[in-house]
């Protein structure tokens, strides 16, 4: 006869409970990199024996988390995405707006877990049939409508970006409410109804800006490091072999790892946005469309990898934070000091940045995860969103783009 599975006790259910709820506190406060088995059972109030009799590493319990408590959630958000896609209005938007709002810490280490996962193979193994069922797949598969699909995803890496951004930065009611409405109004025009791609700059890739300057080869070195393996696995010897110099030349610029980090991002990629002769241009049509492309490039793929992994670590570095912040209101301010504004439309400028900010960021997260859309399906999500983003505020977009050209060009002199 087959044996039939034991009935677990209360006790060990409670236990398993415990430890699921340890284990998604210690990945908000230290991350996926630093969980540690000994202190997640510690705050569960177990043993060191005990939770090791539970799992065999952290590898397993990373799978357990996922599969126990993340997985259900993750397609509960999907769905609600998808409901927004299918039917954009204000109670579409409104039930996935509420669900952002009362998310879970469970929620906001499914982000870490989900964009890390690649990092780990145990854990790429139990993650990947969600990403290839609702994420990449949607777009991939060939019985499925690869514009729609693509938008839903975009959606569903937005959503849990803007819930882990109110999570470390504090909640925006004003901008969520304006982020919403951007979003039924962009989503209302079916990919059907959007126009053919207009001829599109080419995507240049990213290049970080030569120099013979140590101190700006060393944040070229940190850049490609972290990108590649993680901020926590971008160690100071490997960030020196990369610049071909010895980690104690390192120790005379910058005091610690985190330094670097944050010289890296703020001159590696802040060189890009400001060069000199560079436009935005944000009410010409497909100049979205080819900052998504761009986003998502396979030449560019190390930068997204890049941005992901800083976001990542700022969630446990306060610094990192910071200097993260800083990088996303940095059109935001100047937005603020544009002349010949009304301080309402100022206001509205910089809401309309931060989500155009976070439409680029999130399309660059998701293309870390696997195949890049082509330019038709990128064009029908992002043409409607740049429209939505310009109505009724052409004036002051092109007041901005003036701006961002003058500092471009103040730059370069």
């Amino acid at each position: 006869m087959p044996r039939t599975q034991r009935a677990r006790s209360a006790r060990a259910l409670a236990n398993d409970a415990a430890i699921r709820a340890a284990g998604v506190t210690e990945v908000l406060r230290v991350g996926v990199d630093h969980l540690s088995l000994r202190d997640v059972g510690h705050r569960a109030g177990l043993t060191h024996g005990a939770t090791y009799a539970r799992y065999e590493d952290v590898d397993e319990l990373l799978v357990d988390l996922w599969n126990s408590t993340m997985l259900a959630r993750a397609v509960t958000l999907y769905d609600l995405c998808a409901a927004l896609v299918r039917e954009p209005g204000p109670g579409r938007a409104a039930d996935l707006a509420r669900w952002v709002a009362r998310a879970e810490p469970t929620d906001v280490a499914c982000f870490q877990v989900l964009f890390t996962a690649r990092r780990l193979p145990t854990l790429q193994e139990e993650v990947e049939p969600f990403i290839d069922e609702y994420l990449i797949g949607r777009w991939a598969r060939p019985d499925l409508d690869p514009a729609v699909g693509l938008r839903v995803a975009v959606v569903f890496t937005l959503s849990l970006v803007t819930l882990a951004a109110a999570y470390r930065f504090g909640a925006d009611h004003d901008f969520e409410e304006a982020f919403y409405e951007l979003l039924v109004e962009g989503l209302s025009v079916p990919p059907a109804k959007v126009g053919p791609v207009p001829a599109l700059a080419p995507s240049a890739p990213f290049s970080p800006p030569p120099s013979d300057d140590l101190r700006t080869q060393l944040a070229v070195a940190t850049f490609g490091v972290v990108g590649r393996s993680g901020y926590t696995r971008a160690t100071i010897s490997r960030i020196a072999r990369r610049a071909n110099c010895s980690p104690g030349a390192i120790y005379k610029l910058f005091a610690s790892k985190e330094d670097l980090a944050i010289e890296a991002l703020r001159s590696v990629m802040r060189a890009r946005l400001l060069a000199p002769g560079r436009r935005l241009d944000v009410v010409r049509e497909g100049w979205l469309t080819e900052m998504l492309a761009d986003a998502v490039a396979p030449a560019n793929h190390v930068r997204a990898l890049f941005n992901l992994e800083m976001t990542i670590a700022g969630a446990h570095h306060e610094r990192i934070r910071a200097a993260i912040l800083d990088r996303l209101t940095e059109l935001e301010t100047v937005a603020s000091i544009l002349s010949g504004l009304a301080d309402e439309e100022r206001a509205v400028l910089r809401r309309r940045l931060r989500a155009g900010t976070f439409l680029i960021t999130a399309m660059g997260h998701l293309s870390t995860l696997g195949a890049a859309p082509s330019d038709s399906e990128l064009h029908a999500f992002a043409e409607p969103m740049r429209a939505a983003l310009v109505e009724g505020h052409e004036h002051a977009w092109r007041a901005f783009d003036e701006q961002i050209a003058e500092l471009a060009r103040a730059r370069g002199e």
